[in-house]
């Protein structure tokens, strides 16, 4: 029996990945005139490093469970056995028992001390009154169990192995993890920064979202501080709607230059299912505002103010409905 007969499924590419993702997060990031989109960037570099860290871990996590299975399967087949045996060493107790009165220690201690199947077989059956059949019978049983054990050896020893991948991935996870969440702060931190430069303050700031949602987000959030002028869509002035269809026009997807026709064209949703990049509609659609998550709306309000982030129930009334394109 060797251990190939139950090697684990996968090699240990993991460790790459594993170390790739650590190092990121110990380089430092140079100064950049762009420190939001630099540390965007660096969110989205550990992401990444995290998806690989996470989809190793549920690898090996898969293949812990398997082997647990196999063990939990081997020790139920290896249990009848252990009864067997049990009731075979009661059954020849007397055997053994009756060859130390007659043959003293050193018959005896011959039988306990056999280092084979085979030989204990021998040795029983040289007894007085063991049977050919009672030893062999023990032999067999005993050899049986042998297998069993040494499976359940190359088992045990291939769960502790599997144990401490999925253990050091754990570990690798909560780095990355923690890493980004110091990100999150120093982008929050950037963004407070900037709001500051022009005299504003900013009470919510939403965490970086990936993907599309994010990306009409954050173009939205580029605008923060820029006049309202009407039936503008940037790129230095938005209306309410110009500036919807300034963030969609970013990905890819082309809005009308107003509110109503915006409502019109989006999937409505329930305001339960707000999520980030959903438009959110006011005042029997004479205004629109974009969902940016915890209750918060980034928008161009009206003549003489700024593109900026409110509470969603102060942004603008009364609230009308919402839709998505996302």
């Amino acid at each position: 029996m060797t251990a190939n007969r139950f090697g684990s499924r996968r090699s240990r590419a993991w460790v790459t990945a594993v170390t790739a993702a650590v190092a990121a997060l110990l380089t430092a990031a140079p100064a950049a005139a762009d420190p939001i989109g630099d540390i965007e960037a660096e969110i989205e570099a550990q992401a990444a490093d995290l998806e690989v860290v996470i989809e190793e871990y549920n690898a090996i996590s898969e293949e812990l469970a398997d082997t647990k299975e196999q063990i939990a399967a081997l020790e139920e087949e290896l249990a009848p056995y252990e009864e067997k045996l049990e009731e075979l060493y009661d059954a020849t107790e007397g055997i053994v028992t009756h060859a130390y009165q007659t043959q003293g220690l050193s018959g005896t201690f011959a039988v306990l001390n056999a280092g084979s199947p085979e030989l204990f077989s021998e040795r029983m059956t040289a007894l007085n009154g063991a049977t050919a059949g009672d030893a062999a019978l023990i032999a067999e049983v005993t050899e049986a169990k042998a297998v069993y054990e040494e499976d359940m050896g190359v088992l045990d020893d291939l769960r502790a192995t599997q144990a401490e991948q999925e253990a050091a991935l754990e570990e690798q996870k909560t780095t990355i993890e923690e890493g980004i969440e110091r990100l999150q702060a120093d982008r929050k931190d950037a963004y407070r920064d900037e709001a500051a430069a022009r005299g504003e303050s900013i009470d919510y700031i939403p965490d970086y979202i990936p993907g599309d949602r994010g990306l009409v987000v954050r173009h939205a959030m580029a605008q923060l501080g820029k006049s309202y002028v009407w039936a503008t869509s940037g790129p230095d002035t938005y209306d309410c709607s110009g500036l919807m269809l300034a963030a969609y026009n970013a990905i890819g997807i082309g809005l009308p230059h107003n509110a109503a026709a915006q409502y019109n064209m989006s999937t409505r949703i329930s305001r339960d299912a707000l999520q980030p990049g959903d438009l959110v509609f006011y005042n029997g659609l004479a205004h629109v505002a974009m969902y940016i998550g915890d209750g918060y709306v980034i928008h161009a309000p009206t003549t003489g103010d700024v593109v900026k982030i409110q509470p969603l129930d102060e942004a603008a009334t009364p609230y009308y409905g919402a839709g998505r394109f996302l």
